[in-house]
């Protein structure tokens, strides 16, 4: 038995936990006589109903005792985050070595931890593996994972990698498919690189693991101006991303004859590059890669022309916003925007901020700065409130990633800044404001957007 087991940060009060007596501070080491690692194994091992408990108090008194869950009732412990493993790679694109010198040190940590893409949808390369890991997957389940191909060919990726070292991932791959652990894959496209034959030959290989490999998305290289001891590589241009567009269209029509599924999803990223319309919902089977880019302002567009259609006819006092993006983005919101302005006693102003902390082909609006917001910002008119995404924030505060404030910037500007979920209904309803949404009817609760596939 593995003796550091995990920490109780909390326990639910009235639950199970409780009861039995454990407390913040205790350390439980172990459920049904199994060690417990970390929050999965705990999520693994209480899934019964007769549960017993090993733990160790606060006062590293070792107690035991039996509880019973009734149906779907959970323990009640709150954990302690493990310890995220690092990545050792060097990827010829890594973007925390492309961040500008001076950056906080949270900002520098590369993770590479299976546990973090099946709880979060972090994406691996899988470098890291034990046989250990892969045994704990399987008999876990550990499903869906998201893993970084980029290259199936091994030197080629090796060398993407920037670690000589690396594993082969096919095996990798075949032994997880084997077990019917079901993995979406995405490849970093670097023109030149890993594209052309290379890209097909990759794609062909993952598609040899459908249905265990259910997706492969393709995504450009993004190349900040801070590339100091990099290899050069050159940015996706607007034609190149339509050619890209092309070629897995293709792909697109023979799997889908062939597998039932597209498979190959280019990011929202490469048609906008490209200035090419998005594909219809249908085309995204589901849109279970939203969160990594693909198929996201597909998503925003068909929730927005939904709750679009609802618009009161006027505020009932006059309201004047200004709503920030990046440059990325504009296309899709600026016609969001310009319908909002239809509705009487509403002003909009879309602030398109360029990213000049990063500079080179970022401008995705998650990667602003609170400073070149503000200096987009300082010399105009904001009306009363500021919007802003919240992608643009830390998860757990509402700092930028140059560790300005939401509430600094809001004094350097002057105007109250309202952080806004980046959706549709998120920026629609702070637009409006408390005195536009009682004068409308969202007609489609959170998380239900009918599909129109």
């Amino acid at each position: 038995m593995r003796a550091e087991g995990v920490l109780v940060a909390a326990v639910v009060p009235g639950s199970p936990a409780e009861a039995a007596g454990l407390r913040p501070g205790d350390r439980l080491l172990a459920v049904n006589n199994a060690a417990v690692r970390d929050v999965i194994d705990l999520r693994f091992q209480s899934a019964e109903e007769s549960l017993r408990l090993t733990w160790r108090d606060a006062e590293g008194k070792e107690r035991r005792t039996a509880i019973a869950l009734a149906p779907g009732e959970g323990l009640g412990v709150e954990e302690t985050p493990f310890t995220i493993r690092a990545c050792s790679n060097r990827c010829i694109f890594c973007f925390v070595h492309q961040n500008p010198k001076g950056m906080r040190r949270g900002l520098s940590f590369k993770d590479e931890d299976y546990r973090m893409s099946f709880l979060a949808g972090h994406y691996i390369t899988m470098t890291n593996l034990t046989e250990a890991d892969l045994d704990r997957i399987v008999t876990q389940r550990l499903s869906p994972l998201y893993i970084s191909v980029h290259a199936t060919e091994g030197a080629l990726r090796n060398r993407i990698l920037g670690n000589p070292h690396a594993p082969d991932p096919l095996p990798q791959l075949r032994r997880l498919a084997a077990s019917r652990i079901t993995l979406h894959c995405q490849v970093v496209v670097c023109p030149g690189i890993n594209d052309g034959p290379h890209l097909a030959r990759t794609v062909a290989d993952l598609a040899d693991l459908h249905p265990a490999v259910a997706s492969v998305a393709l995504v450009p290289v993004g190349l900040t101006a801070h590339r100091e001891g990099l290899p050069s590589l050159p940015p996706p241009t607007p034609a190149y991303a339509r050619d890209l567009i092309a070629t897995a269209a293709g792909w697109q029509r023979a799997y889908r004859r062939r597998l039932r599924t597209r498979l190959v999803f280019p990011s929202d990223e490469f048609f906008l590059l490209a200035g090419l319309p998005v594909p219809g919902a249908g085309t995204y089977e589901g849109f279970p890669l939203r969160e990594n880019g693909v198929g996201m302002v597909r998503h925003f567009l068909r929730e927005a022309g939904r709750l679009l259609c609802r618009l009161p006819a006027a505020l009932p006092v006059p309201r004047h916003v200004t709503a920030v993006t990046g440059e990325l983005a504009a296309p899709v919101l600026v016609p969001v925007i310009e319908r909002l302005n239809g509705v009487g006693a509403l002003r909009v102003d879309a602030a398109v901020v360029p990213n000049t902390f990063y500079g080179g082909s970022i401008s995705a609006a998650g990667l602003l700065t609170g400073g070149d917001i503000l200096k987009a910002l300082k010399s105009r008119y904001l009306g009363e409130v500021i919007l802003l995404p919240e992608v643009c924030f830390r998860h757990d505060r509402d700092v930028f990633l140059d560790d300005l404030s939401l509430e600094g910037l809001a004094a350097a500007l002057g105007v109250p800044a309202l952080k806004v979920p980046a959706t549709a209904r998120g920026l629609i309803r702070a637009a409006l404001g408390s005195g536009g949404t009682g004068a409308w009817r969202d007609p489609t609760p959170p998380g239900r957007i009918p599909s129109d596939r």
